[in-house]
């Protein structure tokens, strides 16, 4: 393997153990219906890449169920960052955290592949997965009432 290799493998690994920490359970809940804070955004659907993109670090869902504590989204990746993990990742099931503090995620690794007349590479999963990712988060400190 040449160092070339070695830093994308790695780089790859380092997306992979950020990714795990995306708040998933949050797809499809809605953004808090405040035009002037979210813009366009506000009362919209939770996309996918929504849920990695800094851009909507901060965002507030709209159906959370305290004041103290609001489900809200906390990403890491650049807007590129998130469209180009996603087109080579599939999320395949997402355990939110439970009582203990357990949270996974299972991703799968789309194949490559390269169009014979334009010579683009481009990812699919129509004929499977290269290989399937398990990524464990830490836990997190939650408050008990």
């Amino acid at each position: 393997m040449t160092n070339k290799q070695q830093i994308q493998k790695l780089r790859d690994n380092a997306e992979l153990a950020m990714a795990s920490y995306g708040y998933f359970h949050l797809i499809g809940k809605k953004i808090e219906n405040d035009r002037e804070k979210y813009g366009d955004k506000a009362d919209k659907p939770i996309t996918l890449h929504d849920i990695l993109d800094s851009t909507y670090k901060g965002y507030v869902t709209s159906d959370h169920t305290t004041l103290i504590n609001p489900e809200e989204l906390d990403g890491d990746f650049s807007p590129l960052q998130s469209k180009s993990f996603f087109e080579r990742y599939d999320l395949l099931e997402h355990q939110p955290n439970t009582d203990s503090g357990f949270s996974a995620t299972l991703f799968g690794e789309k194949r490559k592949q390269t169009n014979t007349e334009s010579k683009e590479a481009s990812y699919t999963s129509d004929y499977g997965y290269t290989n399937y990712i398990l990524s464990i988060r830490g836990t997190e400190y939650r408050k008990v009432a």
